[in-house]
C-alpha cells in the first residue's frame, strides 16, 4: 500500500496519508505473491469508491508490474485546495481476493487527510508588515488540519532561512526539544527586520516536515516630532500653516493637525495630511487659534510639535443677506411672505442677516419707519410694537419684531430692510389681522343666504303646482 506524491505516516497502528493543497490524490494498491490475478477494489467509508465520488473525479488503472505483481492504481482528480477535501478526506480500506477461490479478501485500512503549507502570524497583526521598534511580538506556526498529531509534532522556527540564536527568542519547549507553535521576540530593534518562517515536524525522527511561506517583518519605530510651524497667509476665515521636520524625523506617511479656537475645550482634528502645508477653513474671523501637529508612519504616533498660535483677520466685506425664514407661505409673485392671525395675540416676524461689516437692520410698516418700542413719530402705526437684536457670530445676527396683542391697526406690508456700506437686502411681509367676530359674521351671512335662497326655491316651486 503506498501513496504517490503524499506524506505518509503510522502513528498507533493506523496508516495516513497526508496530501497537501498542491497534490492531486493518487493512491496505489500492490498485491504480490500470487500466481493468479486477483480481486482488488477501493472502499471510502465502507463504500465502494463508484459510489461515493463520480466518475469524472477519479480513475481505476489495473496492471501487473515487472516483478509480477498486481496494482490497482486510484487517482483523485481534484486537490485539497480546489474544492476536493471531501472527496479526498476519509477512511479508506483496500481489499484484495483471489479471482476465483472462496478464501476471505485481505484488506488493508488507512485513513488520508488534507493539509496546507504552515501560516506564520503576528500578535499584535502587522500594518503593512511593520513592527513598532522596543515592542514585544509574538508569531504562532499554524499547521493547517493537522490537530490529531500534535503529540507528536515539533515545530523549528527560521528567520532569513537560519535558526533563531539569542536572549530575545523565547519558546515554550516540547517534550523532545524543539520549540513549540509559538515564538515571542523581545524589545524589537532594526536587527530583527528578517523573513520569518516555520516548519511542522511530525515524528521525533523528523518523519514528515511542512515549510511554511516566508514573511517579512520590518522594525521601525514612529516619526519623530514636527517643528516650526509657520503662517504662510491668513484670512476671515482660514488659516495657511507649513511646518518641517526634526532632524530624527524617520519615515512619514502622513500628519495629523490638531487645532482649537481660545473659547473651545477639546481639538478638532484633521487626519491624513501627507503633505507639510495645509489651509484651515470655516474659521471665524478675529479669533486666535492654537495649532499642534503629530506624525505618524506604520509603527504608530510620533510626539506632538509645540503648539503654534495664530490669530485668523476681519472677514472679506460683503453686502448682507437676509436669510429666508422658515414655515412661512411665500407669495412667489409678489414676493412677499404671508402671515394670518387672529386680533389679541402675540406674533413675531424674523429677519436673520449675514453680512460684513455688521448691518444696520430697520422694520417698516406701510412704507413707515418704525422707529421706537413705545410710540411712534408718525401717529398712523401701532405701538405695540418691541424689537431685538441677536448676534450669533461676527457674521450673522438676527432682529426679531415682536407685534403685542395683535389689532386691526397691525394689518400691513412688512418690511425688514438690512444695509451696511456695501448694499442693502429687503425682506417683505405681509400680516392680515382678521378679527372674529367679522369670521363669524361672514359665516352668519353665507348661512342666511343660504336660507333664503331655499325659501324662493320652495315659494317658486309651490306658485308653479298651483298654475299648473
Amino acid at each position: 500500500m503506498m501513496g504517490t506524491n503524499v506524506y505518509s505516516y503510522q502513528r498507533d497502528g493506523v496508516q495516513y496519508f497526508i496530501y497537501n493543497s498542491e497534490m492531486d490524490a493518487t493512491i496505489t494498491c500492490k498485491v504480490s505473491g500470487t500466481t493468479s490475478e486477483p480481486n482488488i477494489a477501493f472502499l471510502k467509508d465502507g463504500s465502494p469508491v463508484s459510489d461515493v465520488l463520480p466518475a469524472s473525479l477519479f480513475n481505476l488503472e489495473f496492471a501487473q508490474d515487472e516483478s509480477g505483481a498486481y496494482v490497482l492504481k486510484l487517482k483523485i482528480n481534484a486537490t485539497c485546495a480546489l474544492g476536493g477535501y471531501q472527496n479526498i478526506v476519509g477512511n479508506w480500506s483496500c481489499l484484495s481476493s483471489p479471482k476465483f477461490s472462496d478464501q476471505p479478501a485481505v484488506s488493508i485500512d488507512f485513513v488520508t487527510l488534507c493539509t496546507s503549507r504552515p501560516e506564520v502570524s503576528f500578535d499584535p497583526p502587522l500594518r503593512k508588515g511593520v513592527a513598532r521598534q522596543g515592542t514585544t511580538i509574538t508569531l504562532h506556526c499554524e499547521c493547517n488540519q493537522l490537530d490529531q498529531f500534535r503529540g507528536d509534532m515539533q515545530w523549528a522556527w527560521f528567520v532569513d532561512g537560519a535558526s533563531p540564536a539569542g536572549n530575545k527568542f523565547q519558546y515554550v519547549n516540547s517534550p523532545y526539544g524543539y520549540p513549540t507553535d509559538t515564538m515571542k521576540i523581545y524589545d524589537l530593534e532594526d536587527i530583527d527586520t528578517a523573513k520569518y518562517g516555520c516548519n511542522c515536524i511530525i515524528g521525533q525522527q523528523k518523519t514528515i516536515q511542512f515549510t511554511s511561506e516566508t514573511q517579512r517583518m520590518t522594525v521601525m519605530e514612529p516619526p519623530g516630532k514636527p517643528k516650526d510651524i509657520t503662517l504662510l497667509d491668513k484670512t476671515g476665515n482660514s488659516l495657511e500653516i507649513s511646518w518641517q521636520n526634526s532632524e530624527n524625523m524617520g519615515v512619514v506617511i502622513n500628519y495629523e493637525i490638531s487645532y482649537k479656537s481660545e473659547s473651545e475645550s477639546y481639538y478638532r482634528q484633521i487626519r491624513s495630511v501627507e503633505e507639510q502645508r495645509y489651509t484651515l477653513t470655516g474659521l471665524n474671523a478675529l479669533t486666535q487659534y492654537s495649532i499642534k501637529i503629530v506624525a505618524s508612519n506604520y509603527a504608530g504616533e510620533g510626539d506632538y510639535s509645540d503648539v503654534a498660535v495664530f490669530n485668523t483677520s476681519q472677514p472679506s466685506e460683503s453686502k448682507p443677506v437676509i436669510h429666508p425664514p422658515k414655515d412661512i407661505v411665500y407669495n412667489q409673485d409678489t414676493q412677499t411672505y404671508l402671515k394670518d392671525v387672529g386680533p389679541g395675540v402675540d406674533i413675531s416676524l424674523s429677519c436673520e442677516v449675514r453680512s460684513y461689516p455688521p448691518p444696520v437692520i430697520e422694520w417698516w410698516l406701510n412704507n413707515q419707519r418704525i422707529t421706537t418700542t413705545d410710540t411712534q413719530t408718525n401717529q398712523n402705526l401701532p405701538v405695540n410694537f418691541e424689537k431685538s437684536l441677536h448676534k450669533k457670530n461676527e457674521f450673522l445676527v438676527e432682529s426679531v419684531l415682536v407685534i403685542r396683542k395683535t389689532r386691526d391697526i397691525n394689518t400691513g406690508d412688512y418690511q425688514c430692510v438690512a444695509s451696511n456700506t456695501k448694499g442693502r437686502d429687503v425682506l417683505n411681509y405681509e400680516l392680515r389681522v382678521t378679527p372674529t367676530d367679522t369670521k363669524e359674521q361672514t359665516a352668519t351671512d353665507s348661512s342666511s343666504s343660504t336660507s333664503l335662497h331655499l325659501l324662493l326655491s320652495l315659494l317658486v316651486t309651490v306658485l308653479w303646482s298651483a298654475a299648473a
